[in-house]
């Protein structure tokens, strides 16, 4: 199955999860797990930081209508005084981070961003990735215009990157390349995938939890952990 088919795959599944009855359920599953790895990582990077009381600068999104709806992250994490939140903005086919600040307009793609932002280069910590899906190698399947991934190769220090859908689209063969974005977690509402180097063998394993209040998994998670 050629990446476009398997593109066009994932995105039907995030299409249904769109319109699913379930929607406002998963995205509040999502925002608390987001929520709770986001406060775990912010802490431990404070310990890190040679000057503790800068603040932590994440990178996350205005959400479209398939990918799940962050908006609540955005709101809670930009009030509070350690965090800093910028949005992507979109310049041409480029990529580049601006301070979260109202009011947004709509620009490319159907994309809401901040307008008359000054472009930051400000270092990067953490971000927070809409994906279609990934593959066997942890790198991001996106839409097909590699914004992110020409983003991220520009970056002098990689941040810790957090995958996010409502869909679990995990496909089981390496269909990406060296340049799109890779990640070690992929966060859905239905499991957390995450990719893990064993540190005194380098010896790398994966692992994945599910979501107990789900009782039944959707048909393409069911064989998910033997693929693993």
């Amino acid at each position: 199955m050629t990446k476009e088919l398997i593109r066009q795959k994932f995105k039907n599944r995030l299409n249904k999860a769109k319109d699913s009855q379930n929607k406002l359920y998963m995205d509040l599953i999502l925002n608390k797990k987001i929520e709770i790895l986001l406060q775990q990582i912010i802490s431990n990077l404070k310990k890190q930081k040679r000057k503790p009381h800068s603040r932590i600068n994440i990178l996350l999104y205005f959400p479209l209508d398939i990918e799940f709806n962050c908006l609540k992250l955005l709101n809670k994490f930009k009030k509070q005084k350690n965090t800093q939140i910028f949005l992507p903005f979109m310049s041409d086919i480029n990529l580049k981070m601006v301070e979260y600040r109202l009011p947004l307009g709509r620009q490319a793609f159907g994309i809401y961003q901040p307008n008359g932002s000054l472009f930051r280069n400000n270092k990067l910590d953490i971000a927070i990735i809409p994906v279609l899906g990934i593959d066997m190698d942890f790198r991001r399947i996106g839409f097909g215009k590699g914004i992110y991934d020409r983003f991220f190769m520009n970056l002098k220090k990689q941040p810790i990157t957090i995958f996010v859908s409502r869909a679990l689209n995990y496909h089981n063969s390496k269909i990406t390349q060296y340049h799109d974005v890779k990640t070690n977690i992929y966060i859905t509402p239905f499991a957390t995938i995450k990719d893990k180097i064993h540190d005194s063998s380098n010896i790398k394993f994966r692992s994945i939890s599910t979501n107990s209040r789900f009782r039944r998994l959707p048909s393409f998670t069911q064989n998910i952990q033997h693929k693993l």
